[in-house]
């Protein structure tokens, strides 16, 4: 009796599992509609006011990445299901905190990324949003020997968001 039980559970799990799979729900949290199969990424040009020449291209290509890493969409040039595009629009460093004996202690490096998020089929998920992130820094270290690390930590975070806005509808 226990056995036939112990089997029973077993198969109502399955059951669910392989249900809720047809229904669009996933267990690694992906939450795509399962009708959307591609994505296209326009490019991401600079519109701040302080220009870091490979930026554009290494946001670019690192948001398309992380899509094709961690869904099953499929990368198109243009009209995809989901469509990205957007611009980043602030990259900036200012003082973050002031010590009286010596002047500025830290920096804070600021970027943010207008995103704007389109699918035709499920209008009801297209957004546009502005997405900042910030870090900071001691204000006695040379910004061109740290600038590759905190703008590839500050892209990873913007992208991380925009991923699970998009793929995890957070």
């Amino acid at each position: 009796m226990k056995v036939v039980l112990k089997h029973m559970v077993y198969l109502l799990v399955l059951s669910t599992i392989v249900g809720c799979k047809s229904c669009g729900y996933s267990l690694s949290g992906i939450n795509i509609p399962p009708d959307v199969k591609s994505i296209s990424v326009q490019f991401f040009p600079n519109k701040a006011s302080l220009i870091n020449p490979v930026l554009s291209q290494k946001f670019t290509e690192q948001l398309k990445d992380k899509f094709l890493r961690e869904t099953s969409l499929t990368l198109i040039n243009n009209n995809g299901d989901f469509r990205l595009s957007g611009e980043i629009t602030n990259y900036r460093i200012e003082p973050a905190a002031v010590n009286s004996a010596t002047g500025t202690a830290k920096n804070k490096f600021t970027m943010a990324v207008k995103v704007i998020f389109e699918c035709p089929t499920h209008k009801d998920l297209n957004f546009s949003e502005e997405i900042t992130k910030f870090t900071q820094f001691d204000a006695a270290d040379n910004f061109q020997s740290i600038e590759n690390t905190l703008s590839e930590d500050l892209s990873k975070q913007i992208i991380q968001e925009v991923f699970n806005k998009v793929a995890l509808k957070w």
